[in-house]
């Protein structure tokens, strides 16, 4: 009897130590230690969050965000993510440029016109900001739980907005034989005559613009400059270096694309009619910079660009400095799917990579790649191919004793998927 009652006790503490899911019904954010603090929100620092684990019911590894707004009861709130490699941390940070961006969206600040009226002299007032917790488990929809409400006193913010690049249009455009200067002093004159990268492609270095451009005695001729410094600055991109314009007498509508330089020659369309024109121009590869002209009014796709970053090429920082070396490495969507595809050369040996969505260094957010701790996962091609999932992080793919060959990517951001090919020489 004493050795059956032993072993149902056994079973009995077994069961116990199983473990079995809960909702959680209690979740506390800790008042900050700095909330009374004056703080100056700068681009590249962050804010700390310091939580409770709720209780799942077992050790679980939970998901950690936050949630900000100008009132403590949250009528309107704005996300904000927990970064560098700290998600699944009760004690979490959070980028004060993104808690910028959220003062701003809060305060309907979603311009520079918008921020330049509201603050002429170009300074925000120190805000009040309350801030509530958010923990969750991956696919279950019951464990979403908010914590109690906290703030920070006097958070000095700035506009953080991200808003698109442009560049001018500049030449004979007017139907008259007239050029305007590049100058500030024509800021106002030339503001129509911009093309602007696409909202969900900021910092694509991708402008496009639609133009009514009556016909000239030369048909159309302009070229582009990336600021209004004037004639003479070596803000000008257009056919050649020399000051002189270049004819494509070929385009009298339909489709043209051709190449521009960082020089004063003119692209002159002799054979204009005069009528909208859609123009793009792809400055995201300095080295080989696109101009593409379409009569009529046109919807553009703007192709999107994310950086491999390893062994294939060196491991070069992402930074503006290296994007000469890195561009030859871009993975690109060009349809908008939000499917990005490559194909590179390797010279063979281990093979280690992740990528990156912009050039932010390496201490950037925008890594992808197979966990957050920057730890190498050891990957095996099976007949040449390769695939499995990502992550917002730094931690590398690794293929070890690779021959030299041709790798293939596609990164898909809708399912947070990844597939390799390997084929060798």
């Amino acid at each position: 009897m004493m050795a059956i009652g032993l072993v149902l006790g056994l079973g009995s503490c077994s069961e116990d130590r199983d473990p079995v899911y809960k909702a959680p019904t209690t979740f506390v954010l800790n008042t900050p230690a700095m909330q009374d603090q004056f703080i100056e929100l700068t681009a590249g620092q962050v804010l700390e969050l310091v939580a409770s684990q709720p209780d799942y019911g077992y050790s679980a590894v939970a998901n950690y965000s936050a949630q900000m707004s100008l009132t403590e009861d949250f009528t309107e709130s704005y996300d904000l993510e927990a970064t560098d490699g700290t998600a699944n941390l009760a004690r979490f940070v959070v980028k004060q440029e993104d808690v910028a961006a959220g003062l701003c969206k809060l305060k309907g600040l979603d311009s520079e016109e918008a921020f330049n009226a509201a603050y002429p002299d170009g300074v925000m007032k120190p805000e009040k900001i309350y801030f509530r917790a958010v923990c969750e488990l991956s696919g279950v929809e019951s464990s979403r739980i908010l914590s109690n409400v906290v703030s920070y006193n006097q958070v000095l913010g700035y506009f953080a907005i991200p808003t698109p690049g442009y560049i001018y249009l500049i030449g004979d455009i007017y139907g008259d034989g007239t050029w305007i200067e590049p100058s500030e002093n024509n800021a106002e004159a030339l503001k129509d005559w911009r093309l602007f990268e696409a909202d969900d492609a900021i910092g694509s270095k991708v402008y496009t613009g639609i133009f009514d451009i009556p016909r000239g005695d030369n048909g159309a001729t302009f070229r582009f400059y990336t600021a209004l410094t004037g004639w003479s600055n070596g803000d000008s991109y257009g056919s050649q270096v020399d000051d002189s314009p270049i004819e494509y007498p070929e385009f009298d509508g339909g489709s043209f694309t051709t190449t521009a330089v960082n020089g004063k020659g003119s692209f002159n369309f002799p054979n204009w009619q005069g009528g909208l024109m859609t123009i793009t121009v792809d400055m995201s590869d300095r080295n080989n910079i696109t101009v593409t002209v379409q009569a009529g009014s046109h919807s553009v796709v703007t192709t999107k660009y994310i950086y491999l970053i390893g062994s294939i090429n060196g491991w070069p920082e992402p930074t503006d400095a290296n994007e000469v070396t890195l561009n030859p490495y871009r993975i690109a969507d060009t349809t908008g799917d939000g499917i990005y595809t490559g194909e590179f050369a390797y010279e063979g040996g281990d093979l280690y990579f992740r990528f990156s969505s912009n050039l932010g260094g390496w201490d950037n957010s925008e890594w992808i790649g197979t966990n957050t701790t920057a730890e190498n996962l050891e990957c095996q091609f099976s007949n040449g191919q390769f695939g499995g999932s990502y992550v917002a992080g730094n931690g590398n793919w690794f293929f070890p004793g690779l021959a030299a060959g041709k790798l293939s990517v596609s990164l898909d951001t809708n399912s947070k998927t990844v597939s390799f090919g390997y084929v060798n020489d």
